[in-house]
């Protein structure tokens, strides 16, 4: 059984101290310390990423969790990686959904099990809890390294699908998951799992795929799978990347540093824009059924 957290200074100040007396040798260039204690061996990465394994891991990983105040059963702090650590899963992720300017992004990774202890030194996780700077070094590294598939959803033809096809969002989320992965597919052969960060039920999920000529079936639809599973994590940092690079082409186009997400900045673009362009451009910069739209519109014609 292995156990992992992500460290800062202090908590990596404090574990090395506790087991400096059962400190054992390393030898390559990722680790910054290792420990020998009972059955199970501590390793901390240089990216402050710790892993705990062996059969007493659990103990260990307890006792740090005590030393360090966290609550062991915290997912968010603490990841069981035995389901994971032999296994060669694709994993998919998406980024856009919740953002008025802007595409949607969907991405898939491949991480062969040989390819895990790497993506591990390089502290490898979710794209939410990384920020642009570091997406931006961490992402051409994987896509060099892992065979992977990003579909771009613009707002042209997201806009045509809820509004003439009267798709949601999920419909439109389960639609490109399912494509990435038959991409991937086309050139994987050899895999264990397949795995899309949960946004809906897996029920729900094939209900949105009815009708579909090309439908892949043996895929698991995991809640917070990005802690979860290396593959989907890689996943989420690369459609983070992709998406970070559309949306600076569309500032760019527009001629203003547009704002993410759909809050109080996001009207005053909106309102900015009306002034000197149609209410039809937005057609081809935003995803027009977010209510940010009719509201700012509403405000302004008052």
């Amino acid at each position: 059984m292995s156990y992992r957290i992500n460290l800062n200074d202090k908590q990596m100040t404090e574990i090395v101290n506790k087991y400096q007396d059962y400190r054992i040798a390393h030898t390559n260039n990722y680790t910054l310390f290792r420990a020998k204690y009972k059955m199970a061996t501590l390793t901390i990465f240089k990216t402050l990423t710790m892993i705990v394994q062996g059969g007493g891991a659990k103990e260990m990983y307890n006792d740090i969790c005590g030393l360090l105040g966290l609550d062991a059963t915290c997912e968010a702090e603490a990841i069981n990686k035995t389901t994971e650590l032999n296994l060669s899963v694709i994993g998919t992720d998406e980024v856009g959904t919740g953002d008025f300017f802007g595409p949607v992004v969907v991405a898939g990774a491949f991480v062969p099990e040989n390819k895990i202890p790497a993506l591990i030194r390089l502290g490898i996780k979710d794209s939410k809890q990384v920020n642009d700077e570091k997406i931006r070094i961490l992402a051409p590294k994987l896509m060099k390294e892992l065979q992977h598939s990003i579909l771009v959803l613009d707002n042209v033809k997201y806009n045509y699908l809820t509004r003439i096809r009267h798709y949601n969002m999920n419909k439109i989320k389960a639609l490109l998951h399912n494509n990435v992965v038959y991409n991937l597919m086309s050139t994987v052969k050899n895999y264990d799992r397949i795995v899309i960060d949960a946004f809906t039920t897996k029920d729900k999920y094939f209900e949105y795929l009815k009708g579909e000529k090309i439908k892949i079936a043996n895929v698991e639809l995991v809640e917070k799978g990005e802690s979860k599973f290396l593959a989907v994590a890689a996943a989420s940092i690369i459609a983070r990347y992709a998406f970070i690079c559309e949306f600076e082409k569309l500032s760019q186009k527009v001629g203003l540093d547009l704002p993410k997400g759909a809050g109080n900045k996001v009207d005053l673009a909106i309102s900015k824009i009306l002034k000197s362009q149609s209410e039809r451009y937005f057609d081809i910069i935003s995803k027009t059924n977010f209510k940010n739209f009719e509201r700012v519109k509403r405000k302004d014609s008052n």
